[in-house]
């Protein structure tokens, strides 16, 4: 009779909650769709984490809110409650099964991890460079470099992660993948795409004033369409490069300063306030700094900090520098 009185509130209180945190589970989306074979493991190796928990947070609060009600003291009650001594069995059974779970917990981890990072013997290798606020990638042994990754379906794809600048975080939440760029180090992900379409690129570490807008996108395609893509690349590339070779001789070349200056505000003056004269800007006052003709052409070439590299070329590279080293 004792354990009766107490038994069917309980149930009725777990039955509430367990139906509100199944609620917020099951309505509300949570993950995004699984579109890699390491999404789909890391996603199911999530959910059985949230439901074990969800499991012991039912028993726990459901405890928690009958003992608030049935066992609160009365208004004006000062004293002490009751000395209960220890329930040992009680105490027994809640160390073990959360040691339990936790062994199983961690063995299915390491399955998982085991498993998204076995490296297939034909995996496509591509260079991710972060810098801000910027995603590049290359493909070893081609000399393609674009702002988009482009994959095949159904091949496994290794990732090489670097940064140029800070650190930078590399997530693209569909393929259930994140890893940090860090200055200095190779980090190596790997990804299995299993669906067509197209996905964002998300930096996660926080890199500077520019973090929100660092987005790219990744493209999964058939592999036909990647090897059509791949051909095409390569041949843009050969072609690029009889330009680079024109562009490095015009950039060589004096510029114009009154030309450099036009130039200068239209691509340059978001960022150099007074184009370039006058400090308060994103981008430093350049007057009265030890530069030089050969140093302004490799920064604007390569960037530096928050500046991206490649803003102008050729002739405008010329006269851009031009006219920095005049007001400078």
């Amino acid at each position: 009779m004792y354990k009766s009185k107490h038994t069917l509130p309980l149930v009725i209180i777990g039955v509430i909650v367990a139906a509100l945190t199944a609620a917020q589970a099951l309505l509300i989306d949570w993950l995004p769709p699984a579109t890699s074979e390491q999404a789909g493991r890391t996603f199911t190796l999530l959910w059985f984490l949230f439901w074990s928990s969800a499991i012991f947070f039912v028993i726990i609060t459901s405890l928690i809110i009958y003992s608030v009600w049935k066992f609160r003291a009365p208004k004006g009650d000062m004293g002490d409650g009751p000395p209960i001594h220890g329930n040992t069995k009680l105490e027994i059974v809640w160390t073990a099964v959360p040691s339990v779970l936790l062994v199983v917990v961690a063995i299915y981890g390491y399955i998982v991890l085991e498993r998204n990072e076995a490296v297939a013997a034909d995996a496509l290798t591509v260079d991710v460079y972060a810098q801000q606020f910027a995603w590049s990638y290359g493909y070893p042994g081609t000399g393609i470099q674009t702002g988009v990754l482009v994959i095949p379906q159904g091949r496994q794809v290794e990732l090489h992660v670097r940064a140029r600048d800070v650190i930078h975080s590399f997530w693209v939440p569909e393929f259930g993948i994140k890893g940090d760029a860090v200055p200095g180090i190779d980090h190596v992900l790997w990804i299995n795409p299993t669906t067509l379409g197209t996905y964002p690129v998300v930096c996660a570490e926080l890199c500077g004033v520019g973090h929100s807008v660092m987005r790219s996108k990744v493209e999964v395609v058939t592999p036909a369409a990647f090897q059509t893509w791949l051909t095409k690349s390569k041949a843009d590339v050969a072609q690029g490069t009889a330009k680079s070779d024109a562009a490095a001789t015009a950039a060589n070349a004096p510029g114009e300063v009154a030309a450099g200056k036009t130039v200068f505000e239209a691509k340059c003056g978001g960022c150099h306030a007074g184009l370039g004269t006058e400090a308060g800007g994103v981008g430093p006052k350049l007057t009265g700094l030890p530069l030089t003709l050969a140093g302004v052409k490799t920064q604007i070439t390569n960037g530096k900090g928050i500046m991206p590299g490649g803003i102008v070329s050729g002739t405008d590279m010329a006269d851009v520098a031009a006219y920095v080293m005049s007001i400078n």
